[in-house]
């Protein structure tokens, strides 16, 4: 790789984990004036018609570069030259793979994000960025759980050392976080419950994706997954009567900025620099944003919206983060050891999922 080439990865690394740190204060904003559930089905139904169209468009475009340039016969005609030659063949989209982008915007957005937005508005934004901070860790735990449902009594599939005490950092640091704030009246639990819920259906969806039948092209296939979660946000948003609490003319400029910022910012441009890092480099390196984006959210939370940051902060912040990272970075094994934890084999379906250059189409 040449300099140009690593200068590009480090800036879009870089960017990664600045639009996913500031993600959290961008929703503290938009929600200020916005309903939480409104927000968040709006923001992710716009962003996936954006990204299915954009999927239409590329394939358009293929399909009439590839028309354009195809070989011509001798009368001028491409009419005997075989369809793969002249047209670029469009993807079919199945109802199992509606089903299954049904389930993932039931569990990663409605559940997930859906949650974790609703929520936000019970806590600060660095608060929320650090509890969310825990998705791998309730990844490793379930992971674990089902893994060991499904392969009951086998040998040789226990967590490993590096993954106990990084699950035992996490959760320290999280009741570190949470139980004196708690107490104290500080934070509200239910913003908290909310957070830890949303974490746990985040990890669900996460670990229920390498399964998932979806579309191989990324553009469709996270579109699909956008449009139905945003589309079940916005209907529970009208259940609970949210529109009731809507003033149009009270919305603030600063909440049409943040809405617009996490549309465009944070879930199309943020999510196209995630997995372009998964194509070029290893998941470990793109998932670094888990353990880097909190610090930020955290940051920019008392910078610019004038958060307290209390010493028990910044412990629990380290600990959790520390913990993470126990968990994400991988431990050489030695030569010829078979046993493998249940987390590196979620990691590896994840991996030879990601790393087919055909959903990049």
């Amino acid at each position: 790789m040449n300099m140009n080439n690593q200068t590009k990865l480090w800036l879009i690394l870089i960017s990664l984990w600045v639009i996913n740190g500031s993600s959290f204060l961008a929703i503290k904003v938009a929600i200020d004036t916005i309903p939480p559930l409104l927000s968040a089905g709006l923001r992710f139904s716009i962003a996936g018609a954006v990204l299915f169209s954009l999927y239409y468009i590329q394939y358009y475009q293929k399909s009439r570069s590839d028309s354009k340039f195809a070989p011509q016969s001798e009368s001028g005609s491409k009419g005997n030259l075989p369809i793969g030659q002249v047209k670029t063949q469009r993807e079919s989209i199945t109802l199992s793979q509606w089903k299954d982008s049904l389930i993932l915007g039931v569990t990663l957005f409605l559940g997930g994000q859906g949650l974790l937005t609703w929520g936000a508005q019970f806590l600060s934004s660095g608060m929320t960025g650090l509890l969310n901070s825990t998705i791998p860790l309730w990844v490793a735990i379930l992971g674990y759980a089902i893994y060991r449902w499904f392969k009951k009594g086998s040998n040789g599939q226990n967590l490993s050392k590096m993954t106990l005490i990084g699950l035992g950092c996490g959760f320290g640091g999280l009741m570190l976080l949470v139980a004196p704030s708690i107490g104290s009246g500080e934070m509200d639990p239910v913003g908290a419950v909310a957070l830890i819920i949303s974490s746990i259906s985040w990890a669900i969806g996460s670990i229920y994706s390498t399964k998932a039948k979806l579309p191989v092209s990324i553009l469709a296939s996270s579109g699909m997954i956008m449009i139905t979660g945003g589309l079940m946000l916005t209907a529970v948003s009208f259940l609970f009567a949210e529109y009731k609490s809507l003033d149009i003319m009270q919305i603030s400029l600063q909440s049409i900025v943040a809405q617009i910022y996490l549309i465009i910012i944070i879930t199309i441009v943020g999510f196209t620099d995630f997995y372009y890092l998964l194509r070029v480099t290893s998941a470990s390196l793109a998932n670094t944003f888990a353990y880097v984006s909190p610090v930020i959210a955290v940051l920019l939370g008392w910078a610019v919206l004038k958060e307290d940051l209390t010493i028990t902060t910044i412990i629990a912040m380290i600990v959790i983060l520390f913990g993470v990272a126990l968990m994400v970075t991988k431990k050489r094994n030695k030569k010829n050891n078979p046993s493998k934890t249940s987390i590196e084999n979620v990691e590896k379906a994840i991996n030879s999922k990601s790393d087919d250059p055909r959903q990049y189409d």
